[in-house]
């Protein structure tokens, strides 16, 4: 959230407090709801946590003494708002913390190395914590993206390429690198890790202002009563998710045990690729393909003039190499035509109405064009313009227009039961991509179809496939 808040002078401090705390309460709840977190939840080693909604589970001298034996480039202090940010992680919210350390195993060690390569105190890489919960794609309601809370403007001064297709934002990598690069540069700018955590929240020219009407001080606790409530909130919450990391043990609470793929590699793709074709054929899960590769919003790597990376764990690479054209062939209009008609729609290129069908969303109680368009890999923009709309008001109930999906039914004409289904060949297929998606093959359907040459199919042309 980098780019510069405006701020209501009338809301009173509570408020103001209140609300930064129920954005926090809703990024760790939505941990929860992660697939991978959904998947492992059974087995997950935080069944014998409680959470304790009094909050009272601190001793003030014994944090009062970890907090001072932390050795950091910004000096720690403690008072009652800390306390209550401190109780939030150790106390209120033991699963969900349990959650983010389980997965700071993963993203930290590798943080640590990027933060490290720009002289940026690694230490800084726990605002994770705080403006995401370390979900890569978390979307606020003002728009900031990814595991590191990018607005559109700043990741674009960044290299984050944003796109129909793709949002670097998203990607942990990219975005890390993003991150240690800006931190530094604002560090350069206010020469003290504190204002340059500062502006990393409310932006430079906010604490430029802040330093003017503090009467010219350059250090964070001298600047700190003239910048807005929020981002004198948000270093508690930092000093909060800094004393998680390094005594969760002395409150109980375990790294959660998650298997994200560890063992990963990449491969650049040279053609447009849908994630579905590489589940499908390969027989993974799609979500662990979306988990590996959250930059891709549409699900589709839009390598039609460069090279896009993708990534999957080492063995599912190598098997990605040997199956790669029937990969890229692999039920090709199923997956492409809705990108079709979604372009057709802006360039005027028309396609046949009867190849694809619209999707709808209806508008539920508390959703805005911005969540509805993160939901379906769109900006807002692209959905007021497929719905014409003038304004950014919805209502409860009102459905939108959202997408395309391709009409399943022109893929085969099925016949009675045990019946052979008759498929009507289409661009871009193989015999190979055909037997994978009817899971049969090649010599099957080539002895079923009496075919004079397995390498030469038609558009059009009809083959029987025998049911299983």
């Amino acid at each position: 959230m980098q780019d510069s808040l405006v701020f209501n002078e009338t809301l009173n401090e509570e408020t103001f407090f209140n609300e930064m705390d129920d954005g926090v309460l809703k990024e760790m709840d939505a941990l929860l709801d992660l697939w991978y977190i959904k998947k492992q939840m059974g087995s997950l080693n935080i069944g014998i946590l409680n959470d304790n909604n009094e909050g009272d589970c601190l001793v003030d001298a014994e944090v009062q003494s970890r907090l001072q034996q932390l050795l950091t480039v910004i000096p720690l202090t403690y008072n009652q708002d800390i306390r209550k940010k401190i109780e939030l992680y150790v106390c209120k919210r033991k699963r969900s913390s349990s959650i983010i350390l389980g997965l700071s195993q993963y993203y930290y060690p590798w943080m640590r190395e990027i933060f490290d390569k720009y002289e940026v105190p690694e230490e800084l890489i726990y605002i994770t914590i705080v403006e995401s919960a370390l979900n890569p794609v978390a979307v606020s309601r003002a728009g900031a993206t990814g595991i590191w809370q990018f607005m559109y403007k700043t990741g674009k001064a960044y290299q984050l390429e944003v796109n129909t297709f793709v949002d670097d934002r998203r990607d942990p990598f990219k975005a890390t690198d993003a991150a240690a690069r800006h931190l530094r540069d604002l560090y350069n700018i206010f020469n003290d890790w504190g204002l340059a955590l500062s502006a990393y929240n409310c932006g430079a020219g906010c604490v430029r202002k802040a330093i003017a009407r503090s009467g010219g001080k350059n250090d964070f606790w001298g600047v700190k009563p003239y910048l807005p409530k929020e981002t004198q909130n948000y270093f508690p919450y930092y000093i909060a998710a800094l004393y998680l990391v390094s005594y969760h043990h002395e409150h109980g609470i375990p790294f959660a045990d998650i298997t994200i793929p560890f063992s990963v590699d990449t491969i650049m793709v040279t053609k447009p690729l849908h994630l579905q074709q590489v589940a499908a054929v390969l027989e993974i899960d799609l979500e662990e393909v979306k988990i590996l590769n959250p930059q891709y919003k549409r699900l589709v790597i839009p390598a039609y003039k460069e090279p896009y990376p993708l990534r999957l764990k080492n063995v599912d690479i190598l098997r990605f190499i040997e199956l790669q054209d029937t990969i890229y062939n692999y039920n090709y209009d199923e997956h492409f035509t809705p990108l079709k008609v979604y372009e057709g729609f802006f360039t005027g290129i028309p396609v046949n109405s009867s190849d694809y069908n619209k999707v709808y969303h209806t508008v539920k109680q508390g959703e805005n064009l911005s969540v509805i368009a993160n939901k379906y890999g769109l900006s807002v923009v692209e959905l007021k313009k497929m719905n014409n709309l003038n304004s950014n008001s919805l209502k409860v109930k009102q459905r939108l227009l959202v997408g395309y999906e391709y009409n399943k039914s022109l893929r085969a004409e099925q016949s009675e039961p045990n019946e052979p289904i008759v498929y009507i060949v289409r661009q871009g297929d193989t015999l190979s991509s055909i037997a994978a998606q009817f899971k049969t093959t090649v010599s099957v359907l080539n002895t079923y179809n009496n075919l004079q040459n397995v390498n030469i199919l038609k558009v059009g042309q009809k083959l029987r496939i025998p049911q299983q």
